[in-house]
């Protein structure tokens, strides 16, 4: 990356105006389609028993048309969060989707209001990961569940011809000073925690892991020995390319079978 490029877009999109006029390309990962909406549905499905379930989704981005999926197949309702307007409310509420925005901090809803939490590379643009993971453990009832999928890797290079599966976690060769300077105020920001770093944030929220897969970049392990910037981490964390995790909020012990 050219960092003084870099550096001078994010300024730029720190200007509303442009910032509004840029999020009409923004592409949003499943940008409303069916057919993917359909997997990633099926993928929350594996984890979780939707019927009469209140759900929330995190950062759907275009994509509504998962939650349409969970209101066809028995869901109780279905709460959509962003932290840009990528839809109308309007437009949602003809889907009887309660479309919201929040800061990227405190998500506006009262605690305990959720049986499921699901989010589909969204976690990984998360400015304040820390504040929003607590924030979901908060929203979810006592022995609801969160299946969060994060998408490891730098999205500077994502959709790129001919792909570049080297610089694949080119983001980790900066500072953290310097990429947030490069990278803050854009769609291709990501906030860099590792596979385990996720595991400890989930952890100290008080979530309890139940399930998880994840995926490995064959060509970042074999070429693992000629990139240094990936030396520090443990292999683990300097391989892994995606995380999925289901996660729950445990259930307070049934005080009637401790007498």
């Amino acid at each position: 990356m050219f960092v003084p490029l870099e550096i001078l877009q994010n300024l730029a999109m720190g200007i509303p105006p442009i910032a509004r006029l840029a999020a009409g390309y923004h592409c949003t990962g499943l940008n409303a389609d069916r057919v993917m909406a359909r997997q990633v549905f099926e993928l929350y499905c594996r984890f979780q028993p939707i019927a009469g379930k209140d759900i929330l989704e995190i950062g759907p981005g275009h994509t509504l048309e998962v939650l349409e999926e969970a209101l066809g197949s028995g869901a109780k309702s279905c709460t959509a969060v962003d932290v840009a307007e990528y839809v109308t409310v309007d437009h949602a509420a003809r889907k009887h989707v309660d479309y919201r925005l929040y800061d990227g901090k405190r998500l506006p809803f009262p605690s305990a209001q959720f049986d499921c939490i699901w989010s589909h590379t969204a976690f990984e643009h998360l400015r304040y990961p820390t504040v929003t993971v607590a924030e979901c453990f908060r929203l979810l009832r006592p022995g609801g569940g969160m299946v969060a999928h994060v998408d490891l890797g730098d999205h500077s290079f994502y959709g790129r011809q001919p792909p570049l599966p080297l610089k694949l976690f080119d983001c980790l060769r900066y500072p953290e000073w310097l990429w947030t300077l490069m990278k803050w105020n854009r769609s291709t920001y990501v906030n860099r925690l590792r596979k385990s770093h996720w595991k400890r944030l989930f952890a100290e929220a008080g979530f309890v892991l139940i399930a998880e897969a994840s995926s490995v970049s064959h060509e970042i392990e074999r070429a693992l020995p000629a990139l240094p910037y990936l030396h520090n981490y443990s292999h683990d964390d300097a391989v892994t390319a995606v995380l999925t995790v289901w996660l729950e909020k445990p259930a307070p012990p049934d005080v009637s079978t401790l007498r």
